[in-house]
C-alpha cells in the first residue's frame, strides 16, 4: 500500500549536498516525490512510497551525505499525489 509523507529535515543540510544525496536515495529505491530548500535553512521532501521503504528512506535521510547534521525530521501523512519520479525542485 502506497503512503504520502510531507517531511522537513532540521539542521545542517543546505549548502551540503543534502538534496542530490535526497534523490540519489529515493531513485535508489524508486521512491517518488521530491526534495527543495527552504527560507528557514530546512530541506522540505515529499515521498510516496511503501511504509517499509518510507522508514528506510527517512533512516538514510538522517544520517545524511558526510557534511550535514540533521538535528530533527518532522513526519507528517498527507494525500497521494501520484508523482511520476523524484525530483529536486529549486
Amino acid at each position: 500500500m502506497m503512503i504520502h509523507l510531507n517531511i522537513k529535515i532540521h539542521g545542517r543540510v543546505q549548502r551540503v549536498g543534502f538534496r542530490n544525496f535526497t534523490e540519489q536515495v529515493a531513485n535508489e529505491r524508486s521512491i517518488k516525490g521530491f526534495c527543495r530548500n527552504e527560507p528557514d535553512g530546512t530541506v522540505y521532501a515529499e515521498i510516496e512510497t511503501t511504509q517499509m521503504k518510507a522508514d528506510e528512506f527517512l533512516e538514510w535521510v538522517y544520517n545524511g551525505p558526510v557534511m550535514a547534521r540533521v538535528s530533527k525530521i518532522d513526519v507528517e501523512p498527507g494525500e497521494i499525489v501520484g508523482f511520476k519520479f523524484f525530483e529536486i525542485r529549486r
